[in-house]
């Protein structure tokens, strides 16, 4: 337990025992989740999926670099409005803009796996943003990598849109 708690005393994670689960809601989860429901479930995994990409998702990402490492943040807002989140710490160092491209390519390839067809993005770079609709030149052969790899995987949805979003409130607003 020494060992893994100094590995990921650098994550600001610390190690919390866990205490035991009641009998009871050990019962509840065992019949909850019984081979007897496993089929129903598909079932209505299948019929959710079906609805859920007749309407139009929601793609928010953000990336950040400091000295400690490189993060990642991905939202995705279904068309009923459940939220599904995706942090993501990698083991790289870049610089700001790259971990902007990073999280949006990290986010496209969830909504990829998800089947999602029709897509609406919302990055808070405005960089970014105006490297994918042209009005920016792009400097640098890495972000012109990423910005090519960005315009391939946006070719993949049915329906694409990529907006930025000036602050935070107007996030919290549009979840």
């Amino acid at each position: 337990m020494v060992k893994w708690s100094v590995k990921l005393s650098k994550y600001d994670i610390k190690y919390e025992p866990r205490f035991a689960i009641q009998s009871q809601a050990l019962a509840d989860f065992v019949v909850d989740f019984s081979d007897d429901l496993r089929v129903e479930v598909k079932i209505e995994a299948k019929q959710i999926l079906e609805k859920e990409n007749m309407g139009r998702w929601r793609l928010f990402t953000d990336g950040a670099s400091n000295q400690k490492g490189t993060g990642l943040g991905i939202i995705v807002k279904l068309p009923q409005g459940d939220i599904l989140n995706q942090e993501i710490s990698c083991e790289f160092s870049a610089a700001n803009n790259e971990t902007e491209y990073e999280a949006l390519i990290m986010g496209l390839q969830l909504a990829k796996d998800l089947r999602i067809k029709d897509l609406q993005v919302f990055v808070d770079s405005l960089l970014l943003t105006n490297h994918f609709n042209g009005s920016y030149v792009v400097k640098g052969e890495k972000i012109a990598l990423y910005l090519q790899i960005l315009k391939n995987m946006a070719l993949e949805f049915e329906t694409f849109s990529l907006n930025r979003f000036l602050e935070k409130t107007m996030l919290r607003q549009m979840l």
